[in-house]
């Protein structure tokens, strides 16, 4: 079975583009905003891993973030920030929560792949 990852970000484009990079070997799920990922979470749902933009409408990044990382349930979906915005990097310096790492838009697709596959690959722990 292939591991699955949320993907939550308001632009279509980079929606497409991060299925068409890792459908082949991951099972993406792609939601538009925080609020609608929580939804698809609340249904029982638990990705491998969690790729999240910053800048969002309805429910945006920062609130996504401590939202999961404060459940008993999602605390340990490994996330990986993408944000266009130069303030997003103070977040992820100064944020409590565990972010596996910040990437900055526009990425480099290869680096990106990279980096998903090394966070899915150092995950040590198995999900219950």
């Amino acid at each position: 079975m292939k591991k699955q990852i949320l993907v939550v970000d308001d632009e279509p484009a980079i929606l497409q583009l991060l299925k068409l990079i890792f459908s082949k070997e991951y099972d993406v799920v792609l939601k538009g905003n925080g609020y609608d990922a929580m939804l698809w979470l609340e249904e029982a749902n638990h990705p491998d891993l969690i790729i999240l933009d910053v800048e969002m409408p309805y429910f945006n990044g920062p609130e996504f973030l401590k939202s999961i990382k404060v459940s008993g349930l999602f605390r340990d979906i490994p996330v990986i920030i993408l944000s266009v915005t130069e303030d997003s990097d103070s977040l992820y310096k100064r944020t409590p929560y565990v972010i596996e790492r910040f990437i900055k838009k526009p990425f480099d697709p290869i680096k990106l792949k990279k980096v998903v596959n090394d966070v899915l690959n150092d995950v040590s722990h198995e999900q219950l």
